[in-house]
């Protein structure tokens, strides 16, 4: 087994996800707040580029059970039932409920992802779920980075590192050496996600904007034991008792 990390998603040869098992990384917020909602008692959640693509599909479904979810320069889209924090994404409020999300760059990396053989969404809340459920796979591994508007962002990379150390214990692999480096880089800060996370470019900007308890709340490890998994377009959680491929 081999594990790759790509720190953005300019940075992925096609070659680096077939048949692989793909690991989307978005820590603030998007694969955060979809582990969130799922475990929340989400049914699933729907992924699309752009608001209008979720309205659309909204309106095609007529589904009573569906909210949108998701923003746009961090904030909420006008006329959506959510926005992207996952301390929205309560019991009370997505509990046996379908979600159409849209976000800035977790929906893009996801699409960017979609010919693995395996997709699975993972963050710091549930790094030790997620790795787990890789390694069982035992397929090479490539985790992606979405990055924030395709620049490099630090909680990706300082995630993926976190989950290259969860890997360890499950599992023998290679590096490369884009997983090296994130994996020494999460050994550094291992003790400072949160300093980290609020340091970071994006991390200023939802801080400016009022989030910083998203932060909080992003920057804690396994919160969750569950991983989304996406296939045929749809989001689901899988927990101990399912495979990456149901």
């Amino acid at each position: 087994m081999v594990v790759n990390v790509f720190p953005t998603l300019s940075s992925i040869p096609d070659e680096a996800i077939n048949n692989k098992t793909v690991i989307v990384v978005d820590v603030l917020r998007a694969t955060t707040t979809i582990t969130a909602a799922l475990a929340a008692g989400c049914l699933e959640v729907i992924p699309v580029l752009t608001p209008e693509e979720a309205i659309a599909m909204r309106e095609r479904l007529e589904d009573e059970r569906l909210l949108l979810g998701g923003e746009r320069n961090s904030l909420k889209i006008s006329g959506f039932n959510l926005g992207n924090s996952p301390l929205e994404y309560t019991p009370e409020v997505v509990a046996g409920k379908r979600i159409i999300i849209t976000t800035t760059n977790g929906t893009r990396a996801i699409s960017r992802a979609v010919n693995g053989s395996q997709l699975l969404l993972g963050a710091i809340n549930n790094a030790t779920a997620v790795a787990r459920l890789a390694a069982g796979v035992g397929n090479d591994i490539a985790i992606i980075c979405a990055g924030t508007r395709d620049y490099f962002a630090l909680e990706d990379f300082l995630a993926a590192g976190l989950i290259i150390d969860q890997l360890k214990n499950y599992t023998s692999f290679a590096s490369g050496d884009g997983a090296q480096v994130a994996w020494d880089y999460y050994n550094v800060n291992r003790y400072q996600l949160n300093k980290v996370l609020k340091a970071g470019f994006h991390g200023r900007q939802l801080i400016e904007l009022g989030f910083e308890a998203d932060i909080d709340y992003c920057a804690k490890v396994d919160q969750v034991d569950i991983v989304p998994v996406y296939k045929g377009g749809i989001i689901k959680a899988c927990q101990d008792s399912c495979s990456a491929g149901s």
